[in-house]
């Protein structure tokens, strides 16, 4: 069986090499990282992925424009955030799920496997 793949936008390129090499290590194919939205919306339209993990805050603007591509798209997401995901997450993503940064790497990938089951 072909390894589950993920597609990972995170601007702080320390931790995208961490949650990259997670992953990995635990089995995923990883699209990416990514610190933009542009960058992420190109992939999108490139790549195949089973689910995509996004970090809220990339600087100066939010993930949202990914976010709704890969909802138009029906591939399953999660956001990160180092803040109070209820203060942060916009409204229309409420119902996503949000991890609260640091994140284990075990939990990543149980939050993943979630996402991924029905598919």
């Amino acid at each position: 069986m072909a390894p589950q793949s993920v597609l990972v936008v995170e601007d702080n390129p320390v931790l995208a090499e961490a949650i990259t090499f997670a992953l990995s290590t635990f089995g995923w194919s990883v699209t990416g990282p990514f610190a933009t939205n542009e960058a992420a919306l190109e992939a999108i339209e490139a790549e195949g992925f089973q689910a995509a993990i996004l970090d809220l805050d990339l600087g100066s603007t939010l993930s949202v424009p990914t976010a709704e591509r890969l909802r138009e798209r029906g591939i399953p997401f999660l956001f990160m955030t180092g803040h109070d995901a209820a203060a942060v997450v916009p409204a229309e993503f409420k119902d996503e799920p949000c991890l609260v940064k640091p994140v284990e790497p075990e939990q990543l990938v149980e939050a993943l496997e979630a996402l991924t089951s029905g598919t």
